[in-house]
């Protein structure tokens, strides 16, 4: 993308009508929320979606810059920003107000380091202090200098700064500050200073996963230095409040390493057999088993094994099976140990020895619960070895011969699935109709039926597939009904017979309300194509109105009393440490130590209505979108009404339209469907600019790297970081690009573009070649289950966006 750099001012003047009708949007959209330096409670009536009022005399245009130099730092366009609040301190002192300028100065600060430009942080910081010395924000002022100062490797002057903070700011984020102050003393080689600030850190309190983090960090530097006893004084402090498996697995492990290094090897020996014990499927097990071994001390075989089967080792579960054999009798071996024998031999290719290890608990174990899972297992080791015929055999032996073992649906499926594989539709099918028949409402008989009919449909056998349909809509639930019925209206419609398709359909639609399969049969009876966009958006409201309104339902759904207005966070929950720190952190661009209080704040709530309603209210106003959104969820949990059955108020809170002065422009120079984007954005990321993902994917509409590499190259990006995807407007920008690639290679097919979104173009084009051009068939196509469930889920984002925001 080619950026044309106007003056700031005169891109303010030219913008100046949007700007007070919404700044930056197409047509009647909803003003962001803007992040404050020091957000405060509310303190008037919320209108968090509505566009500005018209002001009755003209706002003066250094005004103006400043709001939209606010916007800019909503949106992450770092650059804009500083040239707008620079183009505001660059006027005339009788064209700008004190306070205009000062918000000018501390912005132009914020902006320079949210960039990581650390010596211009410094500098305009410096120079706010400097001239505003009585503004509120001076405290924070001095925290982000403290930032910039480390950034910088400016220790001395950093620790300053944040003990300077402390003195103005006391009880907020001390232990915060304090951590800073540590790791400034750290990198001067300070250790004792480092320490002591640290340990004043601990006691100042924080969330809990933050506070144990500082613990592991204070560890690390007591083993640093030499002090192996104080680290694993800490890591124990750690397991008295850690509740994760893996994390306290993970711990304890440390621990045992820290005695092992203080010549305490009994201990560590304790430690490490203590993990083995309490959490052998983790990967922290399989490291203190290995140390065990590697010391010579004995560990129990069958232990052994397990752990190291959990850790792919198979060899070594082998290994530790045959020791166990030497100790023990052969019938008094468990008989779980066996079945993890059969699995080991498998994975290293001993076919054979797998089957006499399932067969050995066949023959000595016939009334225990893993008599099932070794037949499964035979069946599973023959078609691994290549011998379909042989795998069928043993799947249909296992029901024919113990119908009643709970296996028994599993193994039936497999036997219509591997027929499936070897182009046998009619032995598929009469697998399939046995499981619909002799398991009715087994999950396996649910798929194994509606794999079935999608195959006779397929094939054009339209009263085999109308026969499982039917079936599977007696005797299934909730989605596998809806998907009964659906297929039932479309093939009835496809014969003629309009009156059994109406039928069909909206028992469909009552079948999984708000789920993707009623929501296409509403498509059906409606004639309405999927992702048929409205015929116009609307994205104004009467939010005062709406307001009150959700605010009545609140009461009457859950007996609230309370009289005035229910928004208002309560005196009891501002002053709740998590509310203030969370607060100061976030406006300080702390996100992720912020997004632990309000992550520990929502869970705390999460069955009081009234509190996740004054806190969604609240995060929304701060702009912590994500965790605005899990709270108007746990509203609607709680009353357990689908979203378009709340209040349109709080429906929107729970589908809002952030960044819609972002996503409206893209998706309008597009010729996108901007409610398909904000649904899009909502599964990716839910609003959340901060979100990663395992294969890299960052920001609101998850990217991959090499896919964000070419984009960049396809858009011109000047300066292309893959760290710039975290600005809003940038991945708004790389996402909408990329859905409208694969909106124009598909011929505008939105669910075809989906699943090449996310799974790439070649598959999206190999399942459409098998589908054809039915919509429904192509999701059946669709080979990846993720895949098939992220288009799904987008859909039903997508049906309540039209809903919510669609007119006409």
């Amino acid at each position: 993308m080619t950026r044309t750099t106007l003056s700031p001012l005169v891109f303010v003047v030219a913008c100046l009508p949007v700007l007070l009708a919404g700044c930056g949007q197409a047509g009647p959209t909803p003003t962001p929320w803007i992040v404050t330096a020091t957000p405060d409670v509310p303190t008037s009536t919320p209108t968090p979606v509505a566009s500005p009022t018209l002001e009755p005399s003209p706002t003066p245009v250094p005004d103006i810059a400043l709001r939209t130099a606010q916007l800019h730092l909503t949106n992450g366009d770092y650059e804009a920003a500083v040239l707008t609040f620079q183009s505001v301190l660059s006027q005339p002192a009788d064209a700008v107000t004190a306070d205009v300028r000062a918000s000018a100065a501390y912005g132009l600060g914020e902006a320079a380091l949210r960039e990581g430009l650390f010596q211009e942080t410094a500098n305009a910081l410096t120079s706010f202090l400097a001239q505003y010395p009585a503004d509120g924000r001076v405290p924070q002022a001095y925290f982000m200098r403290g930032d910039a100062m480390l950034g910088l490797g400016q220790w001395q002057p950093a620790i300053i700064d944040f003990q300077q903070y402390l003195a103005l700011r006391p009880g907020v984020i001390d232990s915060y500050a304090l951590e800073r102050i540590g790791d400034a003393y750290l990198a001067q080689g300070l250790t004792a200073e480092a320490l002591t600030a640290y340990g004043q850190a601990i006691d100042a309190g924080r969330g809990l996963v933050p506070l144990l983090a500082l613990r592991e960090r204070v560890a690390q530097v007591y083993l640093n230095v030499g002090r192996p006893l104080d680290a694993v004084a800490q890591y124990d402090a750690i397991l008295t409040q850690a509740e994760n498996d893996g994390y306290r697995a993970e711990i304890m492990l440390l621990a045992g390493q820290a005695l092992a290094v203080s010549g305490d090897t009994t201990g560590a020996y304790q430690r490490f057999q203590a993990l083995l014990s309490a959490y052998p499927e983790t990967e922290y097990a399989y490291q203190a088993l290995t140390r065990l071994l590697e010391a010579g001390q004995a560990v129990d075989p069958a232990r052994w094994a397990r752990i190291a089967a959990a850790a792919e080792d198979y060899q070594g579960a082998i290994s530790a099976l045959y020791q166990l054999t030497s100790q023990v009798a052969l019938a008094d071996i468990p008989a779980d140990v066996h079945l993890l024998l059969g699995r080991a031999y498998r994975e290293t290719g001993n076919s054979s020895a797998a089957m006499t290890a399932f067969q050995t608990i066949l023959d000595q174990y016939p009334t225990s619960p893993e008599f099932g899972a070794a037949l499964l297992e035979q069946g599973r080791t023959a078609f691994l070895s290549g011998d379909v015929a042989g795998a069928i055999q043993r799947y249909q032996s296992l029901v024919d011969t113990y119908p009643q073992l709970p296996e028994a649906p599993e193994a039936l499926w497999r036997v219509g699935y591997l027929y499936e594989t070897q182009n046998q539709p009619a032995e598929s099918l009469a697998a399939y109709e046995r499981l619909g028949r002799e398991y009715p409402g087994n999950e396996w008989a649910m798929n194994g039926l509606l794999r079935a009919a999608t195959a006779a449909i397929k094939r054009g056998e339209t009263a085999t597939a109308e026969r499982l349909l039917a079936n599977l809509g007696a005797t299934g639930a909730g989605p596998d009904v809806a998907s009964a019925y659906l297929w039932l209206g479309k093939l009835a419609l496809q014969g003629g017979n309009t009156t059994q398709a109406q039928t069909a359909l909206q028992a469909a639609t009552a079948a999984d309300p708000g789920g993707y399969f009623s929501i296409r049969a509403e498509d059906l009876l409606l004639g309405r194509a999927m992702f048929q966009p409205p015929a116009a958006y609307r994205f104004e409201f009467d939010n005062q109105l709406e307001l009150g309104q959700a605010e009545d339902w609140l009461r009457a759904t859950f007996g609230i009393t309370q009289t005035d207005a229910l928004w208002p966070m309560s005196a009891e929950l501002q002053a709740d440490p998590r509310v203030v720190a969370g607060a100061e952190l976030w406006a300080l661009q702390a996100v992720n130590e912020a997004g632990e209080e309000f992550s520990s704040l929502l869970d705390d709530h999460k069955f009081d209505p009234l509190t996740s309603y004054q806190l969604a209210i609240w995060l929304r106003g701060i702009g912590v979108y994500t965790y605005s959104i899990v709270g108007a969820a746990n509203i609607l949990k709680a009353a357990n009404v689908e979203t378009l059955d709340a209040p349109p108020y709080l429906a929107r809170m729970r589908y809002p339209a952030f960044y819609s002065d972002l996503v409206l422009p893209e998706a309008q120079a597009r010729g996108i469907d901007p409610l398909l984007l904000f649904a899009l954005i909502r599964q990716e990321s839910l609003f959340d600019r901060y979100a990663t993902a395992a294969a890299g994917e960052k920001g609101l509409t998850q990217v991959i790297p090499s896919t964000a590499d070419y984009i960049a190259r396809q858009l011109a990006w000047p300066n292309y970081q893959p760290t710039v995807l975290f600005r809003p407007y940038a991945s708004v920008a790389f996402g909408a690009y990329y859905l409208w690639e694969q909106l124009n290679r598909f011929d505008f097919n939105p669910p075809v573009a989906l699943a090449a979104y996310n799974a790439g173009p070649g598959n999206a084009a190999a399942w459409l070649e098998t589908a054809g051009s039915d919509p429904d068939l192509f999701m059946e196509a669709i080979a990846f289950s993720g895949t098939r469930l992220y288009v799904q889920r987008i859909y039903e984002h997508y049906q309540v966006y039209r809903q919510l925001y669609g007119a006409g």
